[in-house]
């Protein structure tokens, strides 16, 4: 009973500061434990880690040049890719200029036009045959832009239908 009440005794004249510093001298040694562990099951050599040489080939500087040399002097592949993810990485554009570089590779094909007046065409969407891959002839797509008169007389004459229907 005389060890108890001793321990009681001492754990009453602890401040709070105490159990702080307790409290972090527990977590330090839980993180070296975890650490020599990580070392282990990777088959690591703790003093390789601990007395690594320091030459100048050893440096992160130098393993990052080297790195960056590599990866800007040949082409990086990904072999991992699925045919969907190779489909998406092929269509996929990065830049502005990508984009106008690819803006004539895909072009949607039509199954039938109509010329409605001079100045406008209607086309039907092959839904079997969507995209034609490699185009070389863009349609140059004129747009036009109505007067500012006919405009005002489009919006009277939908706001006079919205009145028909309310």
């Amino acid at each position: 009973m005389n060890v108890l009440s001793d321990i009681v005794a001492f754990i009453k004249a602890l401040t709070f500061m105490d159990f702080v510093f307790f409290g972090a001298v527990v977590v330090l040694m839980l993180l070296v434990i975890i650490l020599i562990y990580f070392l282990k099951e990777n088959e690591i050599d703790i003093e390789e880690v601990i007395d690594k040489p320091n030459k100048e080939e050893d440096s992160p500087l130098w393993d990052l040049k080297t790195i960056t040399e590599a990866l800007n002097n040949k082409e990086v592949e990904n072999n991992f890719l699925n045919n969907y993810e190779n489909e998406q990485e092929e269509k996929a554009i990065i830049s502005y200029d990508e984009l106008v570089k690819r803006k004539a590779d895909f072009a949607l094909n039509y199954s039938e036009e109509e010329n409605i007046t001079d100045d406008l065409t209607i086309k039907k969407v092959d839904l079997d045959n969507l995209v034609n891959k490699n185009v070389e002839e863009v349609p140059n797509l004129k747009v036009q832009i109505i007067s500012y008169e006919k405009e005002e007389a489009f919006l009277e004459a939908l706001k006079a239908l919205q009145e028909l229907l309310n």
